[in-house]
C-alpha cells in the first residue's frame, strides 16, 4: 500500500514538472503569443521575422482583422527588405544571390512588380536562367530580346577617334583643301570635301593647339564647317545655312526628368529648351513618363543635357517648428456685505390685523398661531382707529460675500510642417462648426408636400490654421509666406430666431526672411479686462473700512496673451557644382557648335592631382617601363603595328628604357597591352568616387571622418584626387586608407599634401607588379576638424586612376556638404 503511494505520488509530481515545461511553450504558440514576438521583431527592424510571426498568428485567427494588418503591413515592408538587398549584393557584382533574395521578395509578397522586375534585369544580366521554352511565356521573352537586339543595334552618333593627340603646330599661307589634309596627316584622320567646297588660299599660324581647335579655327577662317563620317574620317564642306540643315546628322534622344513633381516643373523644363536652342529643334514633352524626346544635332543634344542637369534639381525641403502658446488668466475677488435692497410697507384690514394678534397670542399662550382666512374691507371707522398693527413691513435679505476665484490657462500647439520649395502646405488642428448661411422655404402647391423652410450651413474650421509656401534662397536663407489663424468659440448669439456661434480669432499674415535655424517671435497680442464693481448703503458703503460692512464690492481681472513662434529648418537642399553655374561654349548666333575640352593623356594623370610636372616625369617614366611621358595613348582604334611603330618611334627619340634593351617588339607587346587596357576601360562604367557626408551637423571644436566611396572599381591600381573645402570652417586633419585598396593583404601607400587655401592633394596607390582591385568599398577615411560655424562643401575637384597596366581610367567624382554649429 504505502508502495502504491509513493508510485500515485511520483506520477503526480510528472505530470506537474511536464505541465509546468509545456505550459510556456505552449502558451508562446498561441496568437497573442506570434503578435508579441513579431512586435519585438518589427522593433529591432528584422521584418522578415516579423512576418513569418505575423504569419502564425494570422494563420490562428484569420478573422481576427488586427493579426490580419500586421500580416500585410509587415508583408511589403519585409518584401522591399529583401529588394534593397538584392539591389546592393548585384551592385557588388554577385547576381546570384541577389536572384535569391528577389524570389524571396516575391515569395513573400507576390504582387512586388519591384522584385519580379529585378528578376527579369537579374537574369537578362547573368544570362544563366532561361525561361523554360515552349511555353507563351518564353515566346514573349524571345521577343522582347529580339527588340531589344534590335534597339541595341542602332548605333550612336559618330565621335571622332584620331590616331594621335599630339599638338599640331602649322605655318603656312595655303589653299584650305591643302591645310585641311595637313591637319589630318597630323591626327591620323581622312579628309573629305563637299563637291559644291570652293577652296581659297588662307594664311594659318598655329602653335601647339589640339585637333578640335586647329579645325575649328580653320573652319572660322576659311568659311567652313566639318563633321565626322567615320571615327577617323571627316567631310568638309561650305558653312551656309543650306549646307548646314542638309548635312548636319540629327539623332535621337530621350532624356528623363527624376525630380519633376508636377507637370508645370515638366513644361518650364520643356520651354527653357523651346527658347534657348534652334527653333527647328523638336523637342516634344511626355508627361506621363516625366520624358522630353529631342531630335537634334549632337551638340544640341549635348547641350539640352546639360540644362536638363542644371534645371531638374531635387527640391529642397524645409521643416518649420511652430509654437502657439495662448495663456489666459482670470482673477474675481468678492469681498463686503450686501444690506437688504428693498423695504416696504403694506396697510392691512382691520380684521386681518385682530385675528393676526389674536393668532399670536394664541401662539404665545401654547396654543397653534391660526390666522384667520377671511378678508373684510377697510371702513372708515377703521381708518380712524388705526395703529401699528394695522400695518405690514417687508424687508429684502442681507448677504455676507467672501469670495476668491483665480484660474490660469495654458494652451500650447507645437506642430510641425514639412514642405518642398514652392510649395504650399496647411495644417489645421481643431473642429468644423457649423454655421447657417441662409435658409428658403420650397412653398406650398395642390399637388406637392410642403417641405417646409430649408437651412444652408457651411462649417468653420476653429482651432489653429497653418498655410505656410517657402522658398529657399541659396545663401541658406529661407522666405516663409505665412498665414496662421488661431481662433475659438466664445459664445452664442440668436439671430432671426437661429443660433449662431460667436467665433474668436487671432489672424497673423506675413511674409518673412529667415536664417536656417533663426527663431522668429511675434508677441504682444495681449487682451486684459479689468472690471470693478460696488454695492452698498450710500455714504457707508464709501467709507474705508466700513464700506465692507455696509457694502460689497467685485473685483474682475481677466488676461489673455498668445504668442506665436516659427523655427524654420532645412532638411534637404539643393547643391549646386562649379559645373552647374560654370559658362560653356555654344558657337555662333546661327548655330549652336560646343568647344570640348582634350582628354588629359596617359602621362600625365597624376597632374590630375595637382602633381608638379617636375615630379610627375619621372615617376610616369618609371611606372611605364621607359616609354616617354609624352606618347600619345593608344587607342582601341589602332592596330598593332601602329602602336609598335608609335612606340618604336618615341624610343629612338628618348633612348630610354632598361639600359636601351627593349626593342620596337617589346614596346609593341606594351602598347598593345595599353591598348587592350583602355578598350576594356571604354566600354566599362566610369570609376565613382563619392564623398559620404557627415551623419549629422558638427559642433564646432570636433572631430569626424568622411569616407571617399568607391564603385564600379575594375582593376584599379592607383588613384589621385584633389580635394577642395572651404579653410575658414575645416581643417583636414589626416587621411587614412581603406578597406577596398588593401583588401587582399597588400600594403597601400596614401599620400597627402595640403595644398593651402582649402585644397588637398591625396594619392593612394598599390605596391608595384600587383594587380589591382575591383568591386567598391571604402577607398579612404578623411579626419576634419570643425573650426568655425557655417557650411562648407567637400569636393573632389580633380580625381583620375591608373589601373594594373597603367592605363588610365575613367573617373567621376562628387561632393558632400558638412554643416557646423
Amino acid at each position: 500500500m504505502e508502495r502504491r503511494l509513493k508510485s500515485f505520488l511520483w506520477s503526480g509530481l510528472s505530470v506537474l514538472l511536464l505541465i509546468a515545461l509545456v505550459g510556456p511553450a505552449a502558451k508562446a504558440q498561441t496568437a497573442g503569443g506570434w503578435v508579441r514576438r513579431g512586435q519585438n521583431a518589427e522593433a529591432r527592424g528584422d521584418y522578415d521575422a516579423a512576418f513569418e510571426d505575423y504569419k502564425h498568428a494570422y494563420e490562428k485567427h484569420p478573422k481576427n482583422l488586427a493579426d490580419k494588418t500586421h500580416f500585410e503591413r509587415v508583408r511589403f515592408q519585409a518584401a522591399a527588405q529583401h529588394v534593397d538587398q538584392g539591389r546592393k549584393l548585384r551592385a557588388m557584382g554577385d547576381p546570384a544571390a541577389a536572384l535569391t533574395e528577389y524570389m524571396r521578395a516575391l515569395e513573400i509578397d507576390p504582387s512586388n512588380q519591384a522584385a519580379q522586375q529585378e528578376i527579369e534585369e537579374t537574369r537578362k544580366q547573368q544570362m544563366s536562367l532561361p525561361a523554360p521554352s515552349g511555353t507563351a511565356q518564353s515566346e514573349q521573352m524571345s521577343q522582347q530580346e529580339a527588340t531589344l537586339r534590335a534597339i541595341g543595334s542602332m548605333s550612336a552618333p559618330v565621335q571622332l577617334k584620331p590616331i594621335s593627340s599630339d599638338p599640331i603646330t602649322l605655318h603656312m599661307v595655303e589653299d584650305a583643301k591643302v591645310i585641311y589634309q595637313a591637319i589630318g596627316k597630323a591626327a591620323g584622320l581622312n579628309v573629305l570635301f563637299d563637291p559644291d567646297f570652293t577652296s581659297k588660299r588662307i594664311p594659318v599660324d598655329l602653335s601647339s593647339v589640339s585637333l578640335d581647335d586647329a579645325l575649328r579655327i580653320v573652319g572660322a577662317i576659311a568659311g567652313t564647317f566639318w563633321k565626322p563620317v567615320t571615327p577617323n574620317t571627316i567631310f568638309v564642306a561650305q558653312n551656309t545655312r543650306t549646307k548646314r540643315t542638309d548635312l548636319d546628322n540629327l539623332a535621337v534622344q530621350t532624356f528623363y526628368l527624376t525630380n519633376a513633381a508636377q507637370q508645370n516643373d515638366a513644361n518650364e523644363v520643356t520651354t527653357a529648351l523651346r527658347n534657348l536652342l534652334d527653333p527647328s529643334v523638336k523637342v516634344y514633352l511626355v508627361p506621363s513618363q516625366n520624358a522630353i524626346v529631342m531630335r537634334a544635332t549632337m551638340d544640341q543634344l549635348l547641350l539640352a543635357q546639360k540644362l536638363i542637369n542644371d534645371l531638374d534639381r531635387t527640391r529642397p525641403e524645409v521643416v518649420v517648428d511652430v509654437a502657439v502658446l495662448e495663456v489666459s488668466k482670470s482673477k474675481e475677488r468678492q469681498l463686503g456685505i450686501t444690506l437688504p435692497q428693498t423695504f416696504g410697507i403694506g396697510l392691512q384690514t382691520l380684521a386681518t390685523a385682530n385675528s393676526n394678534s389674536n393668532a399670536n397670542n394664541n401662539a404665545n399662550n401654547g396654543g397653534t398661531a391660526t390666522p384667520a382666512t377671511t378678508t373684510t374691507n377697510l371702513s372708515l371707522n377703521d381708518l380712524g382707529n388705526l395703529n401699528a398693527k394695522n400695518f405690514a413691513v417687508t424687508v429684502g435679505n442681507a448677504t455676507a460675500n467672501l469670495l476668491l476665484n483665480d484660474s490660469d490657462t495654458r494652451v500650447l500647439q507645437n506642430p510641425r510642417i514639412r514642405a518642398t520649395d514652392g510649395q504650399r502646405a496647411t495644417l489645421k488642428i481643431g473642429s468644423k462648426i457649423p454655421v447657417a448661411t441662409g435658409s428658403y422655404s420650397a412653398g406650398t402647391a395642390a399637388t406637392t408636400v410642403s417641405l417646409g423652410v430649408q437651412t444652408q450651413f457651411q462649417y468653420l474650421d476653429v482651432g489653429v490654421n497653418i498655410d505656410m509656401t517657402p522658398t529657399v534662397h541659396y545663401d541658406r536663407e529661407i522666405s516663409l509666406k505665412l498665414k496662421i489663424e488661431v481662433s475659438t468659440q466664445s459664445g452664442q448669439t440668436t439671430i432671426s430666431g437661429v443660433t449662431e456661434p460667436i467665433i474668436s480669432q487671432r489672424v497673423i499674415e506675413q511674409e518673412i526672411q529667415l536664417r536656417e535655424g533663426e527663431p522668429s517671435i511675434l508677441a504682444g497680442l495681449l487682451e486684459r479686462d479689468d472690471s470693478r464693481s460696488t454695492a452698498g448703503m450710500p455714504g457707508l458703503g464709501e467709507i474705508p473700512l466700513l464700506k465692507y460692512f455696509f457694502g460689497s464690492t467685485d473685483k474682475i481681472n481677466k488676461q489673455d496673451e498668445i504668442v506665436f513662434l516659427l523655427i524654420p529648418h532645412i532638411v534637404r537642399e539643393q547643391v549646386l557644382s562649379p559645373l552647374n553655374t560654370r559658362a560653356v561654349d555654344t558657337g555662333t548666333n546661327q548655330e549652336i557648335e560646343l568647344r570640348r575640352d582634350p582628354a588629359p593623356p596617359v602621362a600625365n594623370i597624376d597632374d590630375i592631382a595637382g602633381r608638379n610636372p617636375e615630379d610627375a616625369a619621372p615617376i610616369n617614366k618609371a611606372n611605364s617601363g621607359g616609354i616617354n611621358p609624352q606618347m600619345p595613348s593608344p587607342n582601341k582604334h589602332m592596330t598593332a603595328g601602329a602602336a609598335a611603330n608609335l612606340a618604336a618611334g618615341n624610343l629612338a627619340q628618348t633612348g630610354t628604357g632598361a639600359g636601351g634593351a627593349m626593342n620596337a617588339s617589346d614596346a609593341a607587346s606594351m602598347a598593345a597591352a595599353q591598348m587592350q587596357a583602355q578598350a576594356a576601360n571604354d566600354n566599362a562604367p566610369p570609376l565613382a568616387l563619392n564623398v559620404m557626408p557627415p551623419a549629422s551637423t558638427q559642433a564646432v571644436g570636433s572631430t569626424f571622418q568622411m569616407a571617399v566611396m568607391a564603385a564600379n572599381a575594375k582593376d584599379v591600381f592607383s588613384v589621385p584626387m584633389q580635394v577642395q573645402f572651404n579653410p575658414a570652417v575645416l581643417q583636414l586633419v589626416n587621411v587614412d586608407a581603406g578597406e577596398m585598396m588593401g583588401r587582399d593583404g597588400q600594403a597601400v601607400a596614401v599620400v597627402h599634401r595640403d595644398d593651402g587655401a582649402g585644397l588637398a592633394t591625396i594619392t593612394a596607390s598599390r605596391p608595384p607588379n600587383v594587380p589591382g582591385v575591383s568591386g567598391q568599398g571604402v577607398l579612404c577615411t578623411l579626419t576634419f576638424k570643425a573650426n568655425a560655424a557655417g557650411d562648407s562643401q567637400v569636393t573632389l575637384v580633380k580625381v583620375g586612376a591608373k589601373n594594373s597596366a597603367q592605363a588610365n581610367i575613367a573617373t567621376i567624382g562628387s561632393q558632400s556638404v558638412v554643416h557646423v554649429k
